[in-house]
Formats: C-alpha cells, structure tokens, sequence
C-alpha cells in the first residue's frame, strides 16, 4: 500500500485545513505591516495583481536564461522579432517578413515606425546590435545564456533601415525559433548588467518601475505601436515563494491572478467554495517533468541503475492521489498533441521486481545512496520527490530529497554539483530543444545540458535534424534520436504537466498560452466588481 493510499480521507482533510490555516496566521502577520500607500492600488480598477511563486532572477534580456518567470514577463517590456501563440504557433511580432530558402541565408524584413518608449524608431541597426552583443559581450560583461542560439551566425548586415541578412555557416531550420529575444536599442548595449531600468529601452507593451525581491511593477507604455496599446494601466507581480502563504493570499482577495503555482490538493476547494470569486482555466502545457542525472557521477554512469530507477516509480498512484490527475504520463520530452511526439517510444510501466532485477545486474551493492535535489518553492513538487524517494527506497535505493532556494539550485545545477534533481522543462517549441537539453556542446554555459551527457551517434542526429528543412524528415531523425535517448535514459521522464490559472470573475480577456506566457496581459480588462473586496493589501 502507498503512502496515499494510507492516509484516510479525513486525515488529508484536517492536514489541508491546519495548513491553511497557518499560512493564514503568516500571511495576515506580514500584510498588516504594509503601508496605506500600497493598499490604494489595488482599488484601482486598472491595477492588476499577479502572484508569482519565484523571484525573477533578471529583466534585461542580454541575461535571462533558463528562469521561466524571467522569460514570461520579458516580451511584456522588450519586443522580439518573433513569438508564438497560444498553441505554440510562430507568430510575427517586430518582423514583417522572414524568408529563407536554404534555412542558411536569412532575410528579415521589420516593420516600420516601431518605437521605444523614449521615442527612438527601431531599425535593423538595433536589431543587429543586440545579436552581435549576445555573441560578444564587452570585456566586464557576463557570458550570456544566449550565447549559444547565434553561435552559428557568420555574417550580419543591415540592407536598409528596417531589414537586414543573416547567413549562417551551415543551414538551420530550427533558427527562426532563437528570434524570440527582445530587441534593444544600440546605445543601450553599453549598459552594465541589469541597469536598464526605467530607461526609456522598452518597446513592449509595460515598462518597469520597480523591480524587487518580492515586487515587480509594471507600467503601461504610452508609446507603445507594435499592437494596440495595454488596457490595463499597472500590473504588480508579488513574489510569494511559499505555497501556503500565496493560496492565503488568493482566498484573501490580495491577489488577481495566479497560475501553475498552487498545490494540487488546493485545487478543489478553489472549485468548491470559492467559485464565487474565481474562475479555473486549463490547458495542455508545453512542459515535462523529469528527474535527470549527473554524468561525472559514477553511480548514475551506470544505465542499469538509471533504468531501474525508471521502473521502481509508481506514476500513477503519484497523479492520481498527489497530483488529482491533472497531468498526463510522460514517455519521452514532447506531449503527445506535439507534431514530434514518437508513438513507438515504449512505455514504461511500474514494476517494483524488474528494477531490483536491474540493479544486481548492475553490479553495485545495495543500499545505494543518491541525493535528488529541487528547488522549495512548489510545496507539492517536494511532496512528490518524497514520495520518490520512498518508492526508490523499497527496491535498495535509498534517496535522500534536499530542496533548496532556487537561486542556489540553478547554481549548483549549471557547475553540475547535483547528483539527481527533479525539475520541469516550460515553453520548447522546436524539437532543436533536444540538441540544447542533451548534445555534448550544450553543456553550461553553452546550453542546457546539465547532466553533462555525452553520445556521439545522438550528436549526429541532433545535428542532422538541426539542418533538415522538410518538417516530415526532421521527424523521422527526432523520432531515431529519441529512441536513442529513451536507451541512454539521460533523464527519466514522469509526466507532462497542465497549465492551471486561477483569477477572478472580474477578469477578462485573459488567454493562457501553451508555454506558461502572459503574453495576453495587454489585453487583459478589470471590471469595477473587484474594488468590493474588503481589507484588500499589496
């Protein structure tokens, strides 16, 4: 019997109550402190309050990288060439036109008369610019995560003011998907890290004016062109890293809008008793989670262990009764409404005997010690790595979970200090992402392969689907690739997650996006309802 499946109805109950209540005490002990100033806001009816469950590492786009809030919030403030839609379709945004034949030889046409905020016109000058900066920072400029996504540019030239050339040395079909950063001005690049605040750079629908720890604000850009200008005229991102206090801080009224960072067993006392106030919007999320493993580790260099870690965990019992099957099981990176799915990737079912089998063959004696790190922001994605944990322990596994502030756990993850982690890749569109997540050169600072996996033939088909320019040929390469990984298991695969956003009633015209994006929140309108929440704080 599981560790779910021990605990009674009632117990699940009283547990959730007393730690509702907690956060309660918390929260009201934090809030009752915030000055009077801050509580006009929220009774503005073009205010919109947002909470977050991580701080945004940055918001200058020469640094963000592979934190998901930075990225959310980056095409509010700064423009990129292009984007994608709600489904994960390229859509244009600073581009009018791209066309390229050979996926080498590159031809960008941008629309006209784009402001910043400041009123300079954006030109193909700017454009070029911030690409050549990414690939040469200045000499007491930090590397940037970027890097890597223009490393195969050869040339750049700027044709007239608003279009430009860019040939690469070998053909890529998967580089229009790098051109989603956002664009600065020349003069802008001069800027030492993170100063460019309140500048006058934006070209996006909000500008900042204050960035903290625990609070973003963002401001409506009056001089705004690329699309029809913000409704609403402010939006504060309050930045609660623990679960329980920030769903006390939704029941409350303090916050207008949340997403993906509620616990799972929360969810439907949001649906029961508090429908009154808040809506629920679901959608298939462009996001996987995983555990992945440390190749310098002699341990996890071992594939029989890795496989029998495949085999020991018990998914189902996990989304049924921790996750209350909002998620779906995952096989390989890709969601099966994606066009680079494989459906031939075979499925792993839980079977406790065969994963001890694997692990005698390994060679290894038992009991086996691994540590799985993650970051504590998401109380119940710490749930689930115990329940790991536990599940790993009945075959000779005996795992040890340590979360960590997500800051540390980015750290020791990139300078590959982490033996095993669970963690969720958001937002890939293009199935390149597999060349960045597991090819021996995308290892960090270069890209993301954070295990430090290395395999020549799946190097090779990286590679090859890289160049290929017919979507049915990259296919059938990515579907050979991924059953080369699913044997090498680089990462175990749990499940793929669902995008859940909570807001009130008063909100409106809010879409959610595939990879997490508050692209929509330009179009997003409040109505004068929310101002009758009583006690309301930022």
């Amino acid at each position: 019997m599981s560790f779910f499946q021990r605990i009674q109805p009632k117990q699940w109950g009283v547990l959730i109550i007393f730690s509702i209540l907690l956060a309660y005490v918390i929260y009201y002990s934090n809030t009752s402190k915030e000055t009077d100033t801050n509580k006009e806001h929220l009774f503005e009816q073009k205010t919109m309050i947002v909470g977050l469950d991580t701080k945004v590492t940055t918001l200058d786009p020469r640094l963000i990288g592979g934190d998901p809030n930075s990225q959310y919030l980056e095409e509010l403030i700064y423009s990129p060439l292009i984007s994608f839609d709600e489904n994960g379709n390229i859509k244009f945004v600073l581009a009018d036109k791209i066309v390229s034949d050979d996926g080498k030889n590159w031809r960008i046409h941008l629309r006209k008369k784009i402001l910043f905020r400041n009123g300079k016109e954006l030109t193909a000058e700017d454009v070029i610019a911030t690409y050549l900066f990414l690939m040469n920072p200045s000499k007491d400029f930090p590397q940037s995560p970027r890097k890597a996504a223009f490393s195969e540019i050869e040339t750049m030239r700027s044709l007239h003011g608003h279009t430009l050339e860019i040939v690469l040395k070998m053909p890529d079909a998967s580089f229009i998907s790098n051109l989603v950063i956002g664009i600065l001005p020349k003069e802008a690049l001069s800027r030492a890290p993170n100063s460019l605040f309140d500048s006058g750079f934006e070209s996006g629908p909000f500008y900042i004016t204050a960035l903290k720890d625990t609070l973003i604000h963002l401001k409506k850009n009056e001089n705004y062109n690329v699309d029809s200008p913000a409704q609403m005229d402010d939006i504060l991102f309050k930045i609660i890293p623990d679960s329980n206090t920030r769903f006390a801080a939704l029941s409350k009224g303090d916050i207008d809008f949340i997403q993906n960072s509620i616990d799972p067993d929360k969810l439907p006392i949001v649906e029961s008793s508090m429908k009154d106030k808040f809506k629920i919007q679901k959608k298939t999320r462009l996001a996987t989670t995983y555990i992945g493993f440390n190749f310098k580790d002699p341990i996890l260099q071992n594939n029989k262990i890795r496989e029998a870690i495949s085999y020991a965990i018990d998914r189902e019992t996990i989304l049924k009764y921790r996750l209350h099957s909002n998620e779906t099981p995952a096989t390989g990176m890709f969601p099966k409404n994606n066009f680079y799915y494989d459906d031939d990737l075979p499925k792993i079912h839980f079977d406790k005997e065969k994963s001890k089998k694997l692990i005698q063959e390994s060679g290894l004696k038992t009991p086996i010690h691994l540590t799985l790190k993650l970051p504590h922001t998401n109380k119940s994605n710490v749930e689930v790595a115990k329940v790991l944990a536990s599940q790993l322990n009945e075959v000779g596994i005996q795992m040890s979970v340590e979360p960590l502030e997500n800051g540390i756990f980015m750290d020791q993850l990139k300078k590959g200090l982490i033996q095993t982690w669970l963690s969720v890749w958001v937002g890939f569109k293009d199935p390149d992402h597999l060349r960045f997540v597991f090819s021996s050169n995308m290892t960090p600072p270069l890209g993301g392969n954070r295990g430090f996996f290395s395999d020549k033939r799946i190097d090779e088909l990286l590679e090859q689907g890289r160049v290929a320019q017919i979507p049915n040929q990259r296919k059938i390469i990515y579907n050979t690739a991924q059953q080369f990984l699913f044997e090498k298991k680089p990462y175990v695969y749990l499940w793929h997650n669902t995008n859940i956003t909570i807001l009130k009633k008063e909100i409106r015209n809010y879409t959610v996006y595939a990879d997490g994006r508050f692209a929509s929140f330009s179009k997003v309108t409040k109505t004068p309802e929310t101002t009758k929440f009583p006690g309301n704080k930022i």
